[in-house]
């Protein structure tokens, strides 16, 4: 075995999605997280800009042995216009684990980074040993990272609900004509928080691919005495992105009618026949002024009834201690938790970034 590890370009686009739909994530349900039909338009909404490392077997020049990317986008740090880098979508074909091809992939990786520069990722709750093994090299350490943040996921199952909107506020649909009051309303909130995205909705509405799926129209306004006061928008991303199920164990298949159709009756996510997808959106954008969680719930329930149960679910995620991670779970869910890590090739970074509580656009992972 030979490998070899450099850059990716749009050529490997077939390559890359056939590793990604080989790794899987195993248990009672087998899933895949998918990017067909083009990994490249995925990667834009990650980020404005892409590093990809991709690694090859001089024996298979035919498929992948890893991938891993890191994504640059504008984010708000410290209440300031921040570039940061996106440490995902690592991925070593099973034959190769345990061979430091991780290693290799971040060593390509760092030709790319500066010491200064701060990077973040996310991994499953207690999964830090993948990122433990991969920073060790034959000299020392490659880089180093640092837990910061619970991240709690919350599929949030669709109903028939009639939303609750508190007294004096009205909610609609936005259109093009609110873009600059939407453009005010999140320069003045967004900031509130770190790791926030920096959103352009001219940028938005021009085509640009960083917002690619995302229509003016799926987000919800909540406007008080005539001024915007809360924004939720919804973003279907199936076109590119996809959790598709790729297996069951025995007993879990022979129970999958029984389990649809109680969730069908009382919520919940439907599991499909192997080979299809799971049926949900993303809630993204949320800003809500003064955090208000009664306006927050008001906003999700006024999604949830114009999806007209179109959707098993409705998915969100909030760092556990931001004032409105508590609404979802008002609400019934699926939960998943994982955990987010900054990560340097240099010093640690944390000194430099304030208290604000910190938000991860789940759509953007």
């Amino acid at each position: 075995m030979s490998i070899t590890v450099r850059l990716a370009h749009e050529a490997d686009n077939r390559k890359i999605l056939e590793l990604v739909d080989r790794v899987y994530q195993n248990g009672l349900v087998r899933l895949g997280f998918q990017r067909q039909p083009d990994f490249f338009i995925g990667a834009r909404i990650v980020g404005d800009e892409q590093v990809i490392a991709v690694a090859d077997d001089a024996e298979h020049p035919d498929r992948l042995a890893g991938l891993t990317v890191i994504s640059s986008r504008d984010l708000f740090i410290s209440g300031k216009k921040r570039r940061v880098h996106y440490s995902g979508d690592t991925r070593v074909d099973f034959p190769y684990r345990r061979r430091g091809i991780a290693s290799q992939l971040f060593m390509e990786q760092r030709k790319h980074r500066s010491t200064e520069d701060l990077m973040h990722g996310i991994v499953l709750a207690g999964n830090t040993a993948p990122l433990e093994a991969a920073k060790r090299v034959e000299n020392g350490v490659l880089f180093d990272f640092w837990v910061s943040h619970t991240i709690e996921t919350s599929f949030i199952y669709t109903r028939k609900v009639t939303p609750q909107i508190p007294s004096g506020v009205t909610i609609r649909a936005a259109t093009q004509d609110d873009v600059p009051a939407m453009q005010a309303f999140f320069d003045e909130e967004a900031p509130r928080r770190n790791g926030y995205p920096v959103y352009d909705f001219a940028a938005l509405l021009a085509g640009d691919p960083y917002y690619t799926g995302i229509r003016i129209e799926d987000y919800a306004l909540a406007f008080k005495g005539g001024r915007l006061v809360g924004m939720l928008g919804v973003w279907d991303q199936k076109g590119f992105k996809q959790t598709r199920v790729l297996g069951y164990k025995g007993w879990v298949n022979a129970l999958r009618p029984l389990y649809n159709g109680y969730a069908a009756m009382f919520g919940g996510m439907k599991l499909p026949a192997a080979g299809g997808s799971l049926n949900y959106t993303a809630l993204h954008t949320p800003l809500v002024k003064d955090d208000d969680k009664a306006l927050f719930q008001a906003l999700i329930d006024w999604q949830m009834a114009r999806d007209g149960g179109r959707h098993d679910a409705l998915a969100t995620a909030w760092t556990q201690g931001d004032p409105l991670a508590e609404v979802p779970r008002r609400y019934k869910r699926q939960k998943l938790l994982s955990n987010h890590f900054w990560l340097s090739y240099g010093d640690d970074p944390r000194p430099g970034i304030d208290a604000r509580p910190l938000y991860v656009e789940l759509a953007r992972l």
